[in-house]
């Protein structure tokens, strides 16, 4: 059974071992300026060229964390997973799996219910039967500066020995 590592939700900076994810984080960090996180808007997608394939944006149209709606997979998220496995519009019923919901819903929830930043290297047994060594990102965005209405993901994929250094 694959093992969840904890999230690292009051992380500095140097905990990120993926330079891809650290570089992100502080793209994250100079949008959101003197706020807590930045507004979707604040985000350019030419100025995240280097990070598209590997991202998510995860809404919140309801303003409740279990109605979510993932609004974006990127290209290599999609090709890992198979392209039969595509969550761009859908929700939690794109998690057909217990396991994947059990592993990944907390990860998201604390990024939603605190506002802030939180890291993993993880494995997780996905809905498709694959196991995914993740490092990830998750950032929240928020139009009012306040509530959390997007996430930011970003997830890198990674052999075994490389989570276990």
């Amino acid at each position: 059974m694959p093992s969840v590592a904890p999230a690292v939700a009051m992380f500095q900076e140097t905990d990120i071992r993926d330079p891809r994810l650290k570089a992100l984080h502080a793209y994250w960090k100079g949008k959101a300026g003197a706020r807590r996180m930045p507004a979707r808007r604040d985000l350019d997608p030419i100025e995240m060229k280097e990070w598209l394939g590997n991202l998510v944006l995860v809404e919140f149209p309801t303003g409740r964390f279990i109605e979510f709606r993932y609004r974006l997979e990127g290209t290599r998220i999609e090709e890992f997973y198979g392209h039969d496995a595509r969550r761009t519009g859908r929700g939690v019923e794109a998690m057909t799996a217990d396991s994947e919901r059990k592993a990944v819903l907390p990860q998201w929830e604390i990024v939603f219910d605190e506002g802030r930043p939180a890291y993993y290297e993880s494995d997780i047994l996905s809905s498709e039967g694959k196991l995914a060594r993740q490092a990830k990102l998750l950032l929240p965005l928020s139009d009012d500066g306040e509530h959390v209405n997007m996430i930011l993901g970003a997830i890198y994929f990674r052999p075994r020995l490389e989570l276990q250094r």
